[in-house]
């Protein structure tokens, strides 16, 4: 009999699965967040969405290099703009084409993430800064309360406390006369994202996530209230480090979300406090340098700051003897054949604004290293995070060369080059700087993960004189690492050119939870309920193989695996199954057969299992293999090679103890179907 899953278990399962049914797994990954922010576009905001509606319009904002949407509105004259970037000349600019005054300058929280234009704003128009009585903000403004309601031209804004992300969050309410539902337009800042909500653990002090986790809750009941049709507008998008998982989507519906957002999904108080606070990733230094910033109020900046002081070569070198940090914001090539020792690599076309931020101390002196038009660009975006830059190298790596002084280069490793080490068994450690998240869908077999936020480890837990190969979706942090490595004093440090869209690009081995990436659309069939579904039972290794040893008929072992990696290796008697062909598999099968799920690492098998099991829990026993294939190598084949090890249990079942079903074809190997890598980031 089937056990029911526990409230704990159920809103895993839920999260998981609405994760599996996210268009981003079928996307390329040309239209992942990370890759969109190196475009020129992603630097300055861009106009994402605009609706009209009777006498009231709204404008959505989307800044890519920090995943920030700001808002403005404006109905019958007047006008309100909501979390606004610190650069502000856009909202001014449309304002006076718009024929708008600027009236209110909304807040919906203190934001970690970036440093706010409301002072900005205040002082170049007079309007006056709306924000929560409760956020403690020391700069002039309206302490708004729960239920406040204030005009703005023949619209009504309406202010809702819907605090869990922050303990100041507010959620904007507009309700415009003749609209066809009430409220049209909810801004709900970072308590509620398209696909997520905001983490609960950026606030500090003696609150802990859980009591914000808690408030999160009731916040989430009360927002799913809302009419289906109400508009939802967050404050990031996919790529923000406020939340996880996020859609690429930049508005939705309260109906969409009730139905796609897991944190919306029915489920007890004990349960979503449970999700939202595991697997938090450590924030940026900066965030809490950014809240401080945006309670006290941001000085003024300039629009566009120029270029900081220049310096020559021996006046750089004696200033970074004294601490100053070295940013060269050039390409990831241009800095692979020469650079600065001691110079990290944060390239201007990228997130260069949250990583300077995430690597280098606030309040630290920062040098910049690069062209001329990328050092004030540099420059100007620092501000956005509080950051400001001491000088710049006048002449860049010339100059420094022209000066006699030494410079490094790195060693960008092709995927080709790598496998050929691999194959003679001369690689270097290899070291993958993605997130721990990124690392557990895919990975390359015998890397370690040490995320780049936390690169001091690597001085901590390797040897300085071995030979480092750093590895990244795309190569962005992992030449960043590069620098960080060398600060670090590590001799030997290779990248590998591309990173692992490079290698994967050519079909080379991975290992990981998604090592396949067709399941998802075949699933989605068995979609409803997903947060009742019962969960699946697991099978280790040993108790397969003794399953198989002694009952094979009774079992079908399905490899959910690209054809290419099922030919390599599989389970004894298992047959690869294509993700499209599953359910109908499945279905064919004599009910006494039990089904086992197996992929490469366990994970994918797991919540594939736990949808068949939601389609076919009255019908089928549903058993994933943990570890994977991986796992049973490991314990099994391996075990039985062992000296003084027997082979009672590596199992080769005979043709007629397996089920008479149909077998899917495999694809032949040489047209391996194309992988995409899940990222938050290159």
């Amino acid at each position: 009999m089937t056990k029911s899953a526990s409230p704990r278990q159920s809103v895993t399962l839920a999260l998981l699965a609405c994760l599996l049914l996210q268009p981003a797994w079928a996307q390329s990954t040309g239209d992942d967040a990370e890759a969109a922010t190196h475009s020129g576009d992603a630097a300055s905001p861009q106009l994402s969405f605009e609706q009209r509606q009777g006498p009231a319009l709204i404008r959505q904002y989307h800044l890519g290099c920090l995943s920030q949407l700001t808002y403005l509105i404006g109905a019958d004259g007047e006008a309100a703009v909501v979390d606004p970037q610190r650069d502000v000349e856009h909202y001014l600019r449309d304002m006076a084409a718009l024929g708008l005054t600027l009236r209110y300058v909304i807040l919906t929280h203190t934001n970690a993430d970036f440093v706010a234009g409301h002072i900005e704003l205040q002082e170049r128009t007079g309007a006056e800064i709306l924000i929560s009585g409760a956020s403690g903000s020391e700069f002039p403004h309206r302490g708004l309360q729960d239920g406040d309601v204030l005009s703005l031209g023949s619209a009504t804004l309406t202010f809702w406390a819907t605090p869990g992300h922050t303990l100041d969050s507010m959620t904007l309410l507009v309700s415009v006369p003749g609209a066809s539902v009430d409220p049209i337009w909810a801004l709900t800042g970072d308590a509620l994202f398209i696909g997520g909500i905001g983490r609960p653990d950026l606030v500090g002090g003696e609150m802990t996530p859980a009591v914000l986790a808690n408030h999160a809750f009731d916040s989430m009941q009360r927002l799913k209230g809302l009419p289906d049709p109400t508009l939802v507008l967050p404050a990031h998008g996919a790529g923000s480090l406020c939340g996880a998982h996020l859609s690429a989507e930049t508005k939705s519906t309260i109906g969409e979300q009730r139905h796609s957002n897991p944190f919306l999904v029915e489920q007890s108080r004990a349960a979503f406090v449970a999700a939202d606070i595991s697997g938090l990733s450590p924030a940026p230094a900066y965030f809490a340098y950014n809240v401080r910033l945006n309670r006290e109020g941001p000085p003024r900046v300039t629009a566009q700051p120029g270029l900081p002081e220049g310096l020559d070569a021996a006046s750089v070198q004696a200033r970074t003897t004294q601490g100053a940090w070295l940013i060269d914001v050039r390409s990831t090539p241009e800095y692979s054949a020469a650079h600065l020792p001691g110079a990290i690599n944060i390239a201007i076309r990228g997130r260069f604004d949250t990583w300077a931020g995430t690597v280098v101390p606030p309040g630290s002196p920062i040098i910049l290293v690069g062209a001329d038009a990328d050092v004030a660009e540099a420059q100007f975006r620092l501000q956005r995070i509080g950051f400001a830059a001491a000088g710049y190298l006048v002449g860049g790596v010339q100059a420094w060369k022209a000066a006699g002084l030494p410079l490094r280069q790195t060693r960008m490793l092709s995927p080709e080059a790598l496998e050929q080490t691999i194959r003679d068994g001369q690689e270097a450690l290899t070291v993958d700087v993605r997130t721990p998240s990124e690392f557990e869908h895919l990975r390359m077999s015998g890397s370690i993960n040490l995320p780049l936020d936390r690169w001091e480890d690597m001085g901590q837990l390797l040897d300085r004189k071995q030979p480092l190969l750093l590895v990244c979706n795309t190569a962005y942090r992992s030449s960043m690492a590069v620098g960080l490595a060398e600060r670090l004093g590590f001799e030997q440090v290779a990248n590998l050119d591309g990173g692992l869209d490079a290698w994967h690009n050519r079909a080379l081995p991975l290992i990981g939870a998604l090592a396949t990436e067709s399941a998802p659309a075949a699933l989605t069939s068995a979609a409803p309920a997903l947060s009742l579904l019962p969960l699946p039972e697991p099978v280790e290794a040993r108790s397969l193989a003794l399953m198989l040893q002694g009952q094979s008929a009774l079992y079908a072992v399905l490899d959910l695996r690209p054809a290419w990696q099922y030919q390599e290796y599989h389970v004894p008697g298992a047959v690869r199954v294509d993700a499209v062909d599953l359910l109908a598999h499945v279905q064919a099968l004599p009910t006494q057969v039990r089904v086992v799920l197996v992929d490469g690492g366990g994970t994918l098998a797991a919540a594939a299992s736990g949808v068949l099991m939601g389609r076919f829990s009255d019908t089928r026993v549903v058993r994933f293999l943990v570890g994977g294939t991986e796992a049973y190598y490991a314990e099994i084949e391996l075990a039985a090679l062992r000296p003084g090890a027997t082979p009672s249990t590596r199992v080769t079942p005979r043709a007629s103890d397996l089920p008479a079903v149909p077998v899917a074809p495999a694809a032949p190997p040489s047209t391996p179907k194309p992988r995409t890598i899940p990222r938050a980031g290159c």
